[in-house]
């Protein structure tokens, strides 16, 4: 469990290193994980020393650290079983097979969680701290390797305090890598573009300039909502007629629903965003008179339309597929890591 919880880090790293340690006679595989010895030939050392340089360089670069991690979302945690198959050899096919389960899934909650770690800090608008985790990381796989394979006791009783951390964090974890998928897979174009509009709500108007521009992007770009919750969110939203909006998520500055994907909705006198948040919808309601800005800025995977009130900023990520206007978008900022 403790190879798996390092693999879902450092895949390439963790083979590399354990096929070093055979090669050089630090490890000895005993006679039933005699097939962990196939790491040591050079073929695999050369094939694992390629990769993980290519992700020791692309994990120091924000944001191509977390593209990486979402292409490694599925195979980290199969690279772990693998490995595992290979260190328990020929132990009992049952309980063979539940610890590799168990490798698996300890994989599998280590890479989220480092991947919406990551992604956290990559809101940062300063680049040292994103390294400084990177080299954390780099050097977690010898010792975590070490430690794995001469205190397993240990490495298993830290690994099951970290299963039940990642359990009470689970959903904030995967909201956040969720979001990250979305944003990356509309951002490399699976998505349709929206279609514009002419629609021109009447309240919108009355605006400023500046805050109307940035509402009428939603307005003008909002498309019927998914069929499986079209209806839940009519009701939720106190609308007569099917609701449209834009898909976009809540930012953690919109309590309680941080990182929840959901629909941004003009209506009669507001800017209503809503989601499904623990079975149940949520609507999160901005009143038009209660707004002093509005603009869009522009990111990487999404873009962010940030309104600001009395009570402070409210943002939102709007996802590549909405167009947003050139003029009067403004760079992220410090602003934007503390709406994280």
């Amino acid at each position: 469990m403790g190879l798996g919880f390092v693999a879902g880090v450092r895949l390439y790293a963790t083979i590399l290193t354990l096929g070093l340690a055979i090669r050089f006679g630090w490890f000895h595989p005993g006679p039933m994980a005699e097939p962990l010895r196939v790491l040591a030939e050079p073929i695999v050392l050369i094939a694992a020393g390629v990769a993980c340089a290519i992700e020791f360089l692309a994990d120091k670069v924000p944001w191509v650290d977390s593209i990486w991690d979402s292409f490694h979302a599925f195979i980290r945690p199969i690279g772990a079983v693998v490995v595992s198959a290979a260190v328990l050899g020929s132990f009992d096919p049952a309980l063979k097979v539940t610890l590799i389960i168990l490798c698996g899934g300890v994989a599998f909650a280590s890479h989220s969680t480092k991947a919406a770690t990551r992604l956290l800090i990559n809101h940062s608008p300063e680049p040292f701290s994103n390294v400084a985790m990177s080299l954390a990381e780099d050097a977690l796989v010898p010792f975590g390797v070490w430690l794995s394979l001469r205190h397993p006791q240990l490495v298993f009783a830290l690994v099951l305090i970290f299963l039940a951390v990642f359990i009470w964090i689970a959903p904030r974890v995967f909201r956040a890598v969720r979001l990250q998928f979305v944003g990356l897979s509309i951002w490399l174009g699976f998505g349709e573009p929206t279609r514009q509009n002419d629609v021109d709500p009447e309240p919108l108007s009355a605006l400023n300039p500046e805050v109307g521009g940035a509402l009428r992007v939603v307005a003008r770009h909002a498309s019927p909502m998914a069929a499986t919750n079209a209806r839940q969110f009519q009701r939720a939203l106190g609308l007569d007629k099917p609701a449209a909006g834009i898909r976009a998520a809540a930012t953690r500055n919109i309590r309680g629903l941080g990182n929840s994907i959901g629909y941004l909705v003009i209506g009669t006198d507001n800017l209503a965003f809503v989601t499904k948040r623990g079975f149940r919808h949520r609507v999160h309601r901005i009143k038009f008179t209660d707004v002093e800005q509005a603009q869009w800025r522009r990111g990487l995977l999404m873009n962010r339309l940030v309104v600001r009130t009395a009570r402070g900023e409210q943002a939102f990520y709007v996802f590549k597929d909405v167009e947003i206007p050139r003029a009067g978008v403004v760079p992220l900022g410090e602003s934007f890591a503390r709406n994280l």
